[in-house]
């Protein structure tokens, strides 16, 4: 039993490296989609320590090679990671591939992904484990690290503060957006910029504005939330038509009729109340609204039962 066990997984490791070979080779060849070209999202971080030399880190989305490896159908085998030497297999082969440059940096990465996900095992590219070149030749290659989308989002964002010098110290500015706007969680924006907002759901970031002054959202005025319509009613705009039976006012499509209940937008909420009017083309809507009277016009906009 312990030997066609053993078999299995040797028919499966090189069933993988087969596969791993011939994606590199088609990625390199062909591109992403068969066209040619690859698009990597990637920021590129460099860090200095003292008069040593550069480090560097390249953050991926992790969104981005989990997606080919569903496009592309590859999967090592389950369990590779609790064995060494079935990881060394994969891991040679991928820096042996890089180091002849038959594969990119990029492609070196996924190719690690694959194997070690977020957690690569230092022993493994120790001398011992792949030979005194190979461990040069990785010391000497960018690391990689993989965000969630929310974190490479909001770091491309952050990298862009505009920072400036003044007399009176630092000053930050927000990038500057014209076709685009973003909401952040606050916590979520804090984590990236050391600036927080309390007692709010969103923040937007006003386009160049200094201090990283942003908007605040509650969820009430949240302006991506889902507009929330009571179950059996419309929700739009007063219209006024002229029928055979006389002048009438619609909310999508559906009468308003005298003395029937009716809920108007006003700011943020929206005020409820019964329905009146004098049927004459001209006159003011009135709203009753407990022992208030509210006068609005055709255009207001407006929920009713449907």
């Amino acid at each position: 039993m312990a030997k066609t066990t053993t078999t299995t997984s040797a028919i499966d490791i090189d069933e993988s490296i087969a596969q791993l070979e011939q994606l590199f080779k088609e990625l390199s060849t062909y591109g992403m989609t068969g066209r040619s070209s690859s698009v990597w999202p990637v920021i590129i971080r460099r860090n200095c320590y003292g008069e040593e030399a550069a480090h560097y880190e390249y953050e991926y989305p992790r969104a981005i090679f989990n997606n080919i490896q569903f496009q592309k159908n590859i999967y090592l085998p389950f369990g590779l990671n609790r064995k060494k030497s079935d990881r060394l297999t994969f891991t040679k082969l991928i820096i042996d591939k890089h180091m002849a440059g038959e594969i990119d940096i990029f492609l070196y990465h996924f190719g690690m992904f694959l194997v070690y996900a977020d957690y690569q095992t230092k022993d493994d590219f120790s001398e011992a484990s792949i030979g005194k070149k190979r461990a040069q030749f990785v010391k000497t290659l960018p690391k990689s690290r993989f965000l969630s989308t929310d974190d490479f989002i909001t770091a491309a964002w952050s990298y862009q503060i505009d920072y400036r010098d003044t007399d009176i110290g630092e000053q930050r500015r927000n990038p500057s957006m014209e076709k685009v706007r973003i909401l952040f969680d606050p916590d979520q924006l804090g984590s990236w910029t050391g600036t927080h907002y309390t007692n709010t759901d969103w923040v937007e970031p006003i386009s160049g504005r200094l201090g990283l002054e942003c908007r605040k959202w509650t969820k009430e005025k949240d302006p991506m939330a889902p507009k929330e319509i009571p179950e059996g009613w419309v929700e739009g705009r007063i219209a006024l038509e002229n029928t055979e039976s006389g002048y009438r006012h619609y909310v999508c499509g559906v009468p308003i009729h005298s003395g029937s209940a009716i809920q108007v937008k006003f700011g943020d909420g929206w005020i409820a109340g019964r329905y009146e009017w004098s049927f004459d083309g001209k006159s003011p809507i009135r709203l009753h609204s407990g022992d208030d009277l509210v006068y609005i016009n055709e255009g207001h906009y407006a929920r009713v039962r449907g």
